[in-house]
């Protein structure tokens, strides 16, 4: 307010005083307060029924109001005319902060009321009141048929939620009431299978579940067995000279199929098949014979109709050699000669009838030019069949098939730890033939292990990041494509953190002896250790035993192992209680022996004759036997002494299985077994009688025999010899009809040759003969060394320069060698190896293998050992301590050494070469690499074959391979120091001495032959000096004679009568394959003789193993037959894959939109399986208001109230008025007013 408008003040003063004055002199107004609103009580309300199901629910409701203290929840049931049942009502009660409840042991399909009160303090508010009802206990869902049969149905559903007692299925009658099937089943199974029906009918089946308040509404389906029908769609293509390739449809519900081929001569066999079969290769058929080929599917123990079609092998086939090289563990490289004119091949593969199984049969089309292809992705070890059939466009020429095995997985070997410290563990091993990677894994017991994949030419690896003082478990695996090996492992405890001084590991742990139930080991002497321990194990598993020796064993025995099992053995330094890093070995106890000499001799129309070599140390023999196509197998035991037995009442024309295996205790040998054709043989050919003949000794497999009707003449190729008749004859003779001589033959075959008066010219010979044999000697090619007859001793150098894996390329390289040898033991070639380093040891002597398959079976048990080249010392020990008598040296044939090594020696080698000469053993040296050809040449003196060869590395030998076998099986070598060369007076046609009277036939009693020469003092039961001993008095070759030399032995006796005809032996194990030969000059054509029966098919043959380039013997060529007729359409090529997406083409036209009709409604789907439970959905909006629902039963009394809540003050009636108060202080004297009436206002 300004100060100009202060004036105004004087007139407000009046009307403001007499405004306060009249105010102040009322009486005081009550105060005014609002009145207080009553809140309303509120029960439960909104009441929602959730989770329905037969026996429970769950109920929901909103929060009544006040001070709610809980809830009584009231569940009663309906009957079926909606009244309430008191008497089964249950009552709930709950607590003030619950909204929800589930109510349980409920019964289906039954009417409840949930009443819910609010309980207060002192009394029960309202409630709120919902009906629902329970539905019915559900049934079984998705109730099938999962598969027919031809007498039974076999049923499945899936089980509904709950508690389950069981399930009821049952089949009605449907021409009068009653049930043809009922069975109750447990509550815990979802299908069943109702047999005992009949073929070819409906049935209605019904299942309804048993829940423990009572059964489920039943449940139906129609179901309908099979009826017995055959095969459809046999097709048989694919024909070969002894196999064809059957198809056919499968037959919905049989459990399998049996597969017969007869010929007409009355040969059948058959096959039993699993259901998953409708492929199969029906091997081991004659050429060019008709077949009859039978299928009918089998339901359970009922065989189905019969479907039949014919089928005929090939005459010959135009491929001739079909062979698998280069054979692993899961690829094999496949190689046949080129067909002129084909324009493609067809191969097929697949595992053999005993391998079934194992793979899936396999086929794929080639072009023309192929002649070879690499099969991948085969199964390890695992013999399979190959067909090869020739294409001519659309036509498909003659087939040939081979077998072949793929190698076991090999497990790694000497796996070792090096060394280790706190927190590293080195580790090595060797390598692994075939293996692409290694996996190699170490772990703490227990926890999760960890692994590293390493590369092949990986041989050592350090792991790191370990705990100290932890056991850890290493674990090593070779691995092949995508197939791991076997697996091998070792245990380490790594080294505390303050540990200064490890424990030395064990070195140089070789074992040294295998035999059936023990091995010996040998290992280095480990400085400062105070014992070693020995732990072994089977390899496959099983408990490991140990044992601790003292520190200064450095061999032990382990004993009482399981024949032909394989073990794993750690060899470990002990320092007091601290163990070392064990060295791991693995080894493999040997078999027991087997029965050789297994065949079957005198066969009739329906028995045999079964015939075996006894076996050293067998308590008994168990022999059994099976029709080809039966399992029911007969068994007879027979004692120790048992040679033969012979079996009665066998089918005509069946090929039976006979095995047998010794017994040793209670322990059974090694099973040997062979395939016979119960058949008799052609009657027996005449022996020829005495004969006024001198004719030279023919070979061992030579047999003769009369045959008076023999019209043609044949030439034999053979290596016989042929020897003149003598020019005297015996009275009764020359009326003799003429006879015919049968030769065996290299090549397994026999032919007739008719002998009469002739004059023939022999090799370079002309005799005039009467009733002998007239043979064309024309050598045809055979084994190169099958004529041998040495002692041949292998000195092997394993010196350290060589290494273990060349050590395996060395014995692969005796293991060809060997192969070219096909008569192994006294009545042919003895083979030996010793190995030399800084000290010779025997692998096996000359006499410890009989056969072939024994010594190359030795030969892979070989061990590399290591250590200085003392070829010298090798040398002269095989002189002294091998070519012995009583190790099976023989003094009557050539004396071999054979030297490898790839160095030089570190001893002398002059002297023991100049001993092995006197001695009359030939010496042939082979040098690898790093050998010195100065030093070979003073071992191997000069001599008219070559006896040095040089390989330029260990992967070279098959360079010298060729010139090896061609010298060491010479007759240059083999008639180097023989003296008496028997062999070639036999060669010579001579006449028996006039004056020596000769009985006829065989000797009555026993032939002796002249006396023999007085020896000359030099026999000791060892080699015997060549030549003068004075040349050899400068290198010390002194011995005391003790039994003279043999004489010259007598002259051959008259021949005896011929013995009866033997039987074709047992095939022979396949052979290595030989080198190829030079094609021989073309010999003029023979006369055809006349067609014989057909022999029995032989076993297969089987790849030698451990061989680089995977050579085999080949079958026998076969003659080429004529163009056998056209084979049936081939089977539908494989679907190729898939194309690559092609590119996107142009954009189409738009279309015309034409709205479809709407289609009719779908059938009704399956109930599906009860979902999650799903989010609590928002509130609706409030429904409209129900109709009242029905007056409630008296309540129970209520609880006395509480105490009320004091009232408001009420307003009053105005009181008197109070008495006069005191007068107050005197006020300031006023302004002067306005002139008027003057009246003093008092306040």
């Amino acid at each position: 307010m300004l100060a100009a408008d202060f004036s105004l003040l004087d007139a407000l003063l009046p009307k403001l005083s007499r405004r306060i004055c009249f105010t102040a002199s009322e009486p005081p107004r009550p105060v005014k307060h609002a009145p207080a609103v009553e809140e309303r009580v509120v029960g439960p309300r909104d009441l929602q029924v959730s989770e329905l199901a037969y026996s429970s629910l769950r109920l929901t409701w909103s929060q009544a109001t006040g001070d709610v203290t809980g809830y009584r929840l009231l569940v009663t049931p309906l009957s079926p005319k909606g009244q309430l049942l008191p008497s089964l009502q249950t009552q709930t009660d709950l607590k003030g902060d619950e909204r929800t409840s589930l109510v349980t042991e409920l019964t289906p399909k039954t009417e409840y009321s949930l009443t819910v009160y609010a309980i207060y303090p002192g009394l029960i508010g309202d409630s709120a009141t919902i009906i629902t009802q329970t539905p019915p206990v559900p049934p079984v869902s998705n109730f099938r048929v999962m598969e027919e049969g031809l007498f039974s149905l076999r049923l499945a559903w899936t089980p509904p939620l709950g508690k389950l007692e069981g399930y009821k299925i049952f089949i009605p009658r449907s021409d009068r009431p009653g049930l043809t099937y009922e069975q109750v089943l447990r509550g815990d199974t979802s299908s069943h299978v109702i047999d005992s029906l009949e073929e070819d009918k409906k049935y209605t089946v019904s299942i309804f579940a048993i829940y423990p308040q009572g059964p489920s509404q039943p449940v139906s389906i129609v179901g309908k067995t099979l009826k017995l029908v055959p095969v459809q769609q046999l097709l048989v293509q694919n024909a070969t000279t002894d196999t064809v390739q059957a198809r056919w449809g499968s037959v919905k519900g049989a459990t399998g199929y049996r597969l017969t081929w007869s010929s007409s001569d009355g040969h059948r066999e058959n096959v039993n098949l699993g259901e998953t079969f409708n492929f199969y290769m029906i091997q081991g058929l004659h050429p060019g014979t008709e077949y009859a080929i039978t299928i009918n599917p089998i339901f359970v123990d009922i065989e189905g109709p019969v479907t039949s079609t014919p089928a005929k092998t090939l005459e010959s086939s135009a491929v001739q050699t079909l062979k698998a090289s280069a054979v692993s563990t899961n690829s094999a490289m496949v190689s046949w000669n080129s067909v002129p004119g084909a324009t493609g091949y067809r191969l097929a593969w697949g595992p053999t009838p005993e391998f079934v199984g194992r793979d899936r049969p396999r086929q794929l089309a080639l072009n023309g030019s192929t002649t070879e292809h690499l099969l991948k992705n085969v199964v390890h070890d695992t013999e399979y069949v190959l067909s090869l059939y020739v294409l001519f466009g659309s036509l498909v020429g003659p087939g040939v098939s081979a077998t072949f095995r793929t190698s076991p997985l090999g497990y790694v070997s000497n796996f070792q730890v090096t060394s280790y410290t706190s927190s590293s563990i080195d580790v090595e091993w060797s390598p692994v033939v075939g293996s692409t990677e290694y996996k190699l894994t170490w772990n703490i017991d227990g926890n999760t292990p960890q692994s590293q994949y390493l590369d092949r030419s990986v041989l050592f690896h350090r792991i790191e990041g370990l705990n100290p003082e932890t056991v850890y478990i290493v674990s090593i695996h070779a691995v092949y494509g995508n197939t791991e090996g076997p697996e091998i492992s070792l245990s380490q405890l790594t080294a505390s953190v303050t540990e200064s001084e490890l424990i030395q590991a064990v070195k140089e742990v070789k074992v040294v002896d295998v035999g059936v139930n023990s091995f010996i080991l040998t290992w280095r002497r480990t400085p400062g250790v105070t014992g070693y321990k020995i732990s072994w194990s089977p390899f496959h598993g099983g408990d490991e035993k140990s044992q601790l020796v003292s520190s200064s064993t450095t061999s032990f025995t382990i004993p009482k192992l399981q024949e032909s099992s394989a073990y794993k053995i750690q060899v470990a330094s002990m320092v007091g209680g601290r163990e070392g890093s064990p060295f791991l070995v693995t080894a493999r106890t040997l078999d027991l022996p087997k029965v050789n000499g297994f065949a079957a001799l005198d066969t009739t129309d329906s028995s045999t004759s079964l015939n075996w070599i006894s076996v050293a140390g067998a308590s008994g023999y168990l022999l059994s036997w099976r029709h080809i196509s039966e399992l029911d197998t007969k068994k007879e035991k027979l004692g120790p002494s048992a040679t033969m037995f012979k079996l009665s009442d066998l089918l005509y024309g069946r090929t039976y299985i006979f095995t047998i295996r010794p017994v040793y205790g209670e322990v059974e040998g090694p099973i040997t077994s062979f395939h016979h054709r119960i058949v008799a043989k052609d009657r027996p050919l005449v022996p020829v009688q005495s004969l006024p003949t001198t004719p030279a000794p023919l070979p061992p497999h030579t047999l003769t025999a009369s045959q008076p009707n023999a019209a043609k003449t044949t030439k034999a190729h053979t290596r016989s010899t042929v020897t003149k008749a003598p020019s005297k004859t015996t009275a009764g003779t020359a009326k003799k009809p003429p006879s015919t001589t049968v030769v065996k033959t290299s090549a397994a075959t026999t032919t007739f040759v008719k002998t009469a008066a002739a004059t023939t010219s022999v090799g370079h010979l002309t005799t005039t003969t009467k009733n002998i044999l007239v043979l064309d000697t024309e050598t045809t090619v055979g084994p190169v060394c099958g004529r041998v007859k040495a002692d041949i001793v292998f000195l092997v150098d394993e010196s350290w320069s060589i290494g273990s894996n060349n050590f395996a390329k060395l014995k692969d390289f005796l293991f060809r060698v060997v192969t070219y040898f096909p008569v192994i033991g006294p009545q042919g070639t003895q083979i030996a190896v010793v190995h030399y380093s800084d000290e010779p040891r025997i692998e096996f002597k000359l006499n410890d293998y009989k056969n072939r398959n024994s010594v190359l079976k030795a030969l892979r048990g070989v061990r590399y050992g290591g250590g200085n080249t003392k070829t010298g010392k090798g040398m002269s020990y095989v002189l002294k301590e091998l070519f012995q008598e009583s190790l099976g040296m023989r003094q009557e044939v050539s004396h071999v050494l054979v030297l490898l090594t790839d160095g030089r020696a570190v001893d002398d080698v002059e002297q023991p070469s100049r001993i092995a000469q006197a001695y009359g053993v030939s010496v042939l040296a082979i040098g690898v690499a790093n050998a010195d050809m100065d030093e070979l040449k003073k071992i191997a003196h000069p001599a008219s074959y070559q006896n040095i060869f040089y390989a330029r590395d260990f992967d070279d030998f098959s360079s010298i391979e060729r010139e090896f076998i061609s010298n060491i099986c010479s007759e240059a070598l083999l008639s180097e120091f023989r003296q008496h060369d028997e062999s070639a007076q036999l060669d010579t046609p001579t006449d028996d001495p006039d004056e020596l009277t000769k009985p006829q036939g065989p000797c009555p009693v026993q032939c002796k032959g002249q006396k023999g020469e007085k020896g000359d003092g030099s026999g000791n039961g060892g080699l015997r000096l060549q030549q003068n001993t004075a040349m050899f008095e400068s290198i010390g070759l002194k011995s005391k004679g003790e039994k003279g030399e043999r004489g010259l032995p007598g002259t051959d006796g008259v021949p005896g009568l011929p013995g009866r005809p033997g039987r074709t032996g047992p095939p022979g194990s396949a052979g290595q394959r030989g080198l190829e030969g030079v094609p021989g000059d073309l010999g003029p054509p023979g006369i055809t003789g006349p067609k014989g029966q057909r022999g029995e098919r032989g076993e297969p043959g089987y790849v030698i193993g451990g061989i680089g380039d995977g050579h085999y013997a080949p079958g026998r060529k076969g003659e080429p037959g004529s163009s056998g007729p056209q084979g049936a359409p081939g089977v539908p090529g494989v679907s190729g894959p898939s194309g690559l997406p092609g590119q996107s083409g142009s954009p189409g036209s738009s279309g015309i939109s034409v709205k479809g009709e709407h289609g009719e409604a779908g059938a009704k789907g399956l109930r599906g399986k009860a979902g999650a439970k799903g989010d609590k959905g928002d509130h609706g909006k409030d429904g409209q208001a129900g109709l009242p629902g029905p007056i409630g039963i008296d309540g129970v009394p209520g609880f006395p109230g509480q105490k009320g809540y004091k009232g408001e003050e009420g307003i009053g009636v105005p009181g008197v008025q109070g008495p006069r108060g005191e007068p107050g202080e005197k006020g300031n004297i006023g302004l002067s007013g306005p002139e008027g009436l003057k009246v003093l206002y008092l306040c």
